[in-house]
């Protein structure tokens, strides 16, 4: 449920302020129902809780509890019969699956579970090249696996439209499973796939969780082929830990239960030490600390994994999570981390090539903005989604960026609430040579003659589904806070709605007319306020934004956007501010 805003202001940041309208009678029967506190119920009814039962089930997520039978998922019987039967047979199984952390921790997930049970040489991981093979299962792949005598393909996070290489595969005496949840075209998986394990389209009819991550429905496959193993229990406890990184990498709906239960039980087991050595050097070098957070997967661990397959080939990560010893895995793990910081050389060339674009169109923005060019000006294929969610955030207006390589151009598109990419696409579609995703994320290749006619054709789409309000950046507020109220057992209260991401935001309040008693820029880009009179005095930290130091006038009130977090010093907690934007009073 989307709730009722009410326009605030716009803060330095250009942003609108908007103020949650929550149903003052439904958070009043809750409190005597719930007996939780007000600051903490107000946040779940503007996330659409109603109810009591659902609040307590969202405020206490169990792993074992909130797991839905894998068997609800079709063709799961048949998938898991198949699988044993080729490891019975001696029969060679090939592993396929997408290039970013959902598919890479999906092939850890699948290959780690066969093994278990036997597949020991038979497995095989194939991640295609990002630059010279592109997404998905390609027939060139079927074709070497019929050469190489695989008699069973398992793809991950790819496969769901793959209707002419599931042909193929069965032309070629390959029994071909789809392990997906990309949207089917229509209702129409591919006929000729031996099993398609999706909660989406008819595949996902009987299956409560419609937003499962590609690795969580790995992980179920592996729930099912582990059903009578003595250690099951344990097994899929410790895949939760890369189920976790997965499902909060690949953005998918954390209000779910099902995600809520395994990212939450994930991220406990990844806070405990581990014995996969790919696992410890990769944490060790993303420099988290306990408790790790899904900020930590979003913008530490997941970037790295990413990496390799946006800028090199992701193959690896499998290698990093195979990694027999310490110092092999240490050696990996530092690859992916010069990947890494390759990737965000690229990515900033290529954001600030784009700003200074948007900069000189400011006055007449299309409602989607779509950005081309070769990988020889910046637009390397690698970075695109990193790029497309920054302009998005920037602008608040769907984007999407193309590289033009070949007469072709290959794409990544973003997109904001309200404008459904899948449908969007559809719409172009005359102008596409193939798209897919979901409908805030997707990928697309279109004829670089063709790109003009992509823009003009989504942006009359965009004009009948988009208002003028709906563009432009938005920050949502979910209550007003005063000074008293930024304590550390709030702060630990608040920490119960973890873990946060995509259907379950970080909470956000509005401080008004707080006094600033005095503006420090730190590092020489970031603002640490001190606010209050008197004996009240919090501090808060506004990162990146030294630029807003000048507009500041000590003595003066101000109007924050801020979230309350626990700051840990010397043994002694302290509760400050994180600020997302200010308004001068």
């Amino acid at each position: 449920m989307t709730p009722p805003f009410t326009t605030i202001t716009r803060g330095l940041t250009g942003a609108r302020w908007q103020l949650a309208e929550c149903d003052e009678s439904m958070l009043r029967t809750l409190r005597e129902e719930t007996g939780e506190e007000e600051i903490l119920l107000r946040c779940l009814v503007n996330r659409g809780f109603s109810h009591a039962a659902e609040i307590k089930k969202f405020l206490s997520p169990e792993f074992s509890a909130d797991l839905h039978s894998p068997f609800l998922l079709r063709d799961m019987a048949q998938a898991v019969a198949r699988l044993r039967q080729a490891i019975n047979q001696h029969q060679k199984i090939l592993i396929v699956t997408d290039f970013d952390v959902d598919g890479t921790t999906s092939s850890v997930i699948l290959s780690q579970t066969l093994k278990l049970l036997g597949g020991g040489d038979l497995i095989e991981c194939y991640i295609p090249n990002r630059f010279t093979e592109g997404y998905g299962l390609s027939s060139l792949i079927v074709e070497k696996a019929a050469q190489e005598d695989f008699k069973l393909i398992v793809t991950a996070d790819i496969g769901i439209k793959s209707h002419a290489e599931a042909r193929l595969a069965r032309e070629r005496g390959i029994d071909l499973i789809i392990c997906d949840h990309h949207l089917p075209d229509g209702e129409d998986v591919p006929a000729d796939a031996y099993a398609v394990l999706c909660p989406k389209g008819s595949s996902g009819t009987g299956y409560p969780n419609k937003h499962l991550a590609a690795c969580g429905v790995s992980l179920k496959l592996a729930q099912a082929l582990l059903a009578e193993h003595p250690k099951r229990d344990a097994i899929v406890s410790s895949l939760a830990k890369l189920t976790a990184i997965g499902t909060v990498a690949d953005m998918v709906d954390l209000a779910e239960s099902e995600n809520r239960a395994i990212v939450a039980h994930g991220l406990k087991g990844l806070n405990q030490p581990s014995s996969n050595p790919g696992l410890r050097a990769l944490l060790k070098l993303s420099n988290v600390s306990n408790p790790i957070t899904p900020f930590d997967v979003g913008f530490k661990i997941g970037p790295r994994i990413n990496a390799a397959g946006r800028v090199a080939h992701a193959n690896s990560v499998l290698k990093l999570f195979d990694a027999a010893s310490d110092e092999e895995a240490g050696k990996l793990a530092l690859q992916l981390d010069d990947l890494n910081s390759k990737r965000q050389h690229i990515q900033s060339v290529l954001l600030e090539k784009l700003k200074q674009v948007i900069e000189g169109r400011k006055e007449a923005l299309d409602r989607v903005l779509v950005f081309s060019g070769t990988e020889d000006e910046g637009f390397h294929r690698g970075v695109l989604g990193i790029a497309c969610s920054k302009i998005v955030e920037m602008t608040g207006r769907p984007t999407l960026i193309c590289s033009v390589e070949n007469g072709l151009a290959h794409g990544s598109a973003r997109s904001i609430n309200g404008f459904h990419l899948v449908e969007a696409l559809d719409y172009a579609s005359e102008a596409l040579v193939k798209y897919g995703g979901h409908p805030m994320a997707a990928g697309f290749t279109v004829e670089t003659g063709k790109i003009e006619e992509m823009r003009w054709r989504l942006n009359r789409h965009a004009a009948e589904v988009l208002r003028e309000e709906d563009l432009g950046r938005r920050l949502t507020v979910d209550a007003e806070i005063v000074l008293q109220d930024v304590t550390v057992t709030n702060a630990r209260l608040l920490a119960r709605l973890e873990p946060h991401g995509v259907g379950n935001p970080q909470p956000l309040f509005l401080l008004r007319n707080a006094p600033l008693r005095s503006a420090q820029i730190l590092k020489e880009k970031h603002l640490k306020l001190l606010l209050g009179r008197d004996k009240t005095q919090i501090e808060a930290l506004w990162w990146n934004a030294a630029e807003h130091q000048t507009r500041l006038i000590v003595g003066r009130e101000i109007s924050l956007l801020c979230r309350p977090e626990i700051n840990s010093w010397n043994n002694r907690e302290t509760c400050q501010l994180k600020i997302v934007d200010a308004a001068i009073m």
